[in-house]
């Protein structure tokens, strides 16, 4: 029978419940057991008037049916209409509980007048058998009505009182024969009574513990709800301080202006490289580019030109060089590309091709457009060579192409001879 409606969240706490919440809370349980135990009503109406449809008048039968079905469907639509307005449940309490006893005492009366509309006036074995069915039905209606002691008593007055009236008035051989019925209905009423004081006990701590549950369950909801918050602003944070961590490590390793590696990084790559290959042998080379001229184009368009030109010279060659490669600023306008498993000849060929995408870069200057050229030197690491040896001679390599006229690529093989003439 505990199959209280849904409501909202209690905004109290659980050691802090006042009598007035629990109270409208009872009601609306005193109302979901009305609106079930009104169903569940009609089918004994159905089946006594089958049962004296052929014995009665019908006008008699459908009367009392009709009485029956009019108490029940007013009890049921006042109890769907009070569960589907919960606005008004507590604002007008009283009014709910009058409607209430209305639809109890009329219902007890369309009972007890089974007793009369479907009688033949003789204590026979259908009488009996109407009687007992009063009493059984009045318990069950009664376990409905439990919850609040007004309701209870007064339908019990109803039904034991209507029920001792209707007795001695149309069955009066019967109570002369039987005086103990008169008192045994009158302890059956007290005994009801005195139960539901019981059952009204337990309905409230049912109510109360109920109540607390939901409060406590609001609350511990609350506390995941927070604790999901929290997470998910720990998280946020978490990524927004990793990705500030990555941009602070870009800034570390990375050229503000053209986005290349710096030299100490590029520097340490270099000799970190230099030394697993010593450990390991491979082909490795590294190619130096420079520029052409680029004071001129300082002088002649000024510094900011100077700046796009190098940027946009750093993201040419980033695009035209392997994945694998590193490519970082050496310094000013002079920049390093390290080639790991890589011959002098495929990095010559390389570098050939960094030479003409640099070619078909265009800037507009103060008063032109204009082009660059780079000069590249090339040399492969060689076996004991160290980081430093190394660099030395892909600098000899990029001085002989500038030397030779710029815009070409030198490459330094250990015992050439070419640059020994060339002033170190």
């Amino acid at each position: 029978m505990m199959n209280p409606e849904a409501s909202p969240a209690l905004p109290l706490e659980s050691s802090k419940l006042s009598d007035e919440v629990i109270q409208v809370h009872m009601m609306r349980e005193l109302f979901s057991r009305t609106r079930e135990s009104s169903l569940v009503g009609f089918l004994p109406v159905l089946l006594l008037a089958w049962a004296h449809w052929d014995a009665l008048p019908v006008q008699r039968v459908v009367l009392w049916a009709g009485s029956v079905f009019l108490a029940l469907t007013y009890r049921l639509v006042i109890a769907h209409t009070f569960l589907t307005h919960p606005a008004s449940q507590s604002a007008r309490r009283r009014l709910w509980f009058v409607l209430e006893w209305l639809g109890a005492v009329a219902l007890a009366a369309a009972w007890v007048s089974c007793l009369t509309l479907l009688g033949t006036g003789q204590a026979d074995t259908l009488f009996f058998l109407r009687l007992t069915f009063l009493v059984g039905l009045v318990s069950f209606i009664l376990s409905a009505l439990g919850i609040d002691l007004r309701l209870y008593a007064s339908f019990m007055a109803v039904v034991v009182g209507g029920t001792l009236v209707l007795l001695h008035r149309y069955y009066p051989q019967f109570v002369a024969a039987l005086p103990v019925v008169t008192t045994g209905f009158m302890v059956y009423g007290l005994m009801l009574l005195v139960r539901s004081r019981g059952e009204y006990r337990r309905t409230r701590d049912w109510v109360r513990a109920r109540l607390i549950q939901r409060v406590l369950m609001d609350q511990l909801n609350d506390t995941i709800r927070l604790e999901q918050d929290t997470h998910e602003a720990l998280r946020v944070k978490s990524v927004e301080l990793e990705a500030t961590n990555r941009r602070l490590g870009e800034l570390a390793i990375l050229d503000g202006l053209t986005g290349a590696y710096r030299r100490g990084h590029i520097e340490g790559e270099l000799r970190r490289m230099v030394k697993g290959l010593q450990r390991k042998p491979g082909e490795f080379s590294v190619m130096l580019l420079d520029v052409d001229l680029f004071k001129r184009v300082n002088d002649r368009h000024g510094h900011a030109v100077g700046d796009e030109v190098l940027r946009r010279m750093t993201a040419q060659v980033q695009d035209t060089l392997r994945g694998s490669d590193l490519f970082g600023r050496w310094g000013g306008e002079e920049f390093i590309v390290l080639m790991p498993d890589t011959g002098i000849g495929e990095a010559v060929r390389a570098a050939e091709r960094l030479r003409h995408a640099v070619h078909e870069l265009e800037f507009v200057g103060e008063d032109a457009r204009f082009g660059i050229t780079v000069s590249i030197g090339v040399a492969q690491l060689e076996a004991a060579e160290t980081a430093d040896m190394l660099v030395q001679r892909v600098d000899k390599a990029l001085y002989a192409a500038k030397h030779a006229g710029r815009d070409r690529v030198t490459a330094y093989e250990m015992g050439q001879s070419l640059f020994a003439r060339l002033p170190v």
